[in-house]
């Protein structure tokens, strides 16, 4: 082996080491990035149609709102602007609006609760497809809802100065009169809160207002899909005061969810202290309380964010939605119409895996080999063209 070779393979094992050292600790990670938790600040503000109550986002990112008993639905994703998509049938909402509007997670029917009717006695769930709005109102007592799947559909509810409750809805019950919707956790020492779901679809509610206690307003506990289901199938709720895991204490635990990344979102107010904001919770808190390691600490700014984007009132009382599709958060004030969107804006930088990163170290040995061994080239006679299209010979050289 001549010394050019002996070289050659130097650098080739060189370039090998080289890069597994500086490249090698990003293997593991599957992209490297900030995290939404840290990252969400309000980019935006729109207006929604006047009158809407509440509203959804759809899987590929408009938006969907209820005015009356009108769907009005964004012409397209982020466009802010809404055309009636049409009329609920046999639908008796109240003056003040519908309790809520969800998107079931395939995007193809929705849940509407009537808040009671004009009546307010008269509380029922109507479950409708969007491709022709067909579909069936079910009596149920309800306050805010949110899909299991894409047939259960948990519901919170309770009468005035009694414990509240959770039901799960069968929206496949062949008596809307008479429905499946049994209770699955009971016995909240309150008013009525949100309910939501995470990715393992651990059921998540609060005491919306403390009235028998023990819990307080804003009480928020989690519970497993094993406990919740098995509640369902034995006919024996679970109780709120007892049972689950206590994740935090903030607000009125209103308008429960959670992003993307597993951050957990939560509106309403409580008290002079606990109010004009809405609150995110950071994954990794909810983590640790999920794991015993303690309920979070509403105070603890590295655990939890308060986005109080309207700073002209001290009196808000925020309402939080979620659209996956924009990575976007919207804050409402329970009675205005404009939004303020709140989101990450980042940008992720995508790794290399273990195996690109081995090629890409291959690649530049083997060039650096073949450049080092490939002889010098022989030297050749220039021949000048005198005349070429589009070029003029000056001297022996051509010039375009």
């Amino acid at each position: 082996m001549d010394d050019r070779c002996g070289s050659a393979s130097r650098l080739a094992v060189g370039a090998v080491v080289v890069f597994a050292v500086v490249f090698t600790p990003l293997a593991g990670s599957p992209q490297a990035q900030a995290d939404a938790f840290h990252d969400y600040a309000l980019r935006s503000t729109f207006e929604m149609p006047v009158g809407s109550d509440r509203f959804d986002a759809l899987p590929d990112g408009r938006l969907i709102a209820i005015v009356g008993d009108a769907l009005h639905v964004e012409t397209m994703a982020g466009s802010r602007q809404f055309q009636v998509l049409g009329s609920l049938p046999d639908a008796d909402i109240p003056s003040f609006g519908a309790a809520f509007l969800e998107v079931s997670p395939d995007g193809q029917r929705i849940a509407v609760g009537n808040n009671g009717g004009s009546g307010f006695d008269n509380f029922v769930v109507g479950i409708f497809n969007l491709s022709d709005l067909s579909g069936e109102w079910f009596e149920a007592a309800h306050f805010l809802g949110a899909w299991v799947d894409d047939r259960d559909f948990a519901i919170t509810a309770g009468d005035f100065g009694q414990p509240a409750f959770v039901t799960l809805l069968d929206t496949q019950s062949p008596d809307p009169v008479n429905p499946t919707n049994p209770v699955v956790v009971g016995n909240i020492g309150g008013a009525s809160a949100g309910v939501a779901f995470d990715a393992a679809h651990r059921l998540y509610t609060g005491n919306g207002f403390a009235i028998g206690g023990p819990s307080g307003t804003g009480t928020i506990k989690a519970f497993e899909e094993s406990a919740w289901r098995n509640a369902v199938m034995s006919g024996v709720p679970l109780d709120f005061e007892s049972d689950g895991v206590l994740v935090i204490d903030i607000l009125s635990a209103d308008s429960l969810g959670f992003d993307s990344e597993g951050n957990l979102f939560v509106g309403g107010g409580d008290g002079e202290t606990q109010n004009d904001f809405a609150a995110i919770a950071f994954s990794d808190a909810v983590a640790a309380a999920l794991a015993g390691q303690g309920a979070i600490d509403p105070d603890d700014a590295a655990a939890v964010r308060r986005l109080d984007p309207d700073d002209t009132d001290d009196f808000n009382f925020y309402a939080v939605t979620y659209n996956p599709s924009a990575a976007e958060l919207y804050v409402r004030n329970f009675d205005g119409s404009t939004v303020y969107v709140f989101s990450p804006n980042m940008q992720t930088v995508p790794s290399i895996s273990i195996w690109g990163l081995f090629c890409l170290a291959l690649s530049i040995a083997v060039t650096a080999t073949l450049m080092l061994t490939r002889p010098p080239p022989a030297k050749r006679r220039r021949v000048p063209v005198p005349w070429r299209v589009g070029e003029i010979a000056v001297g022996g050289r051509s010039h375009a």
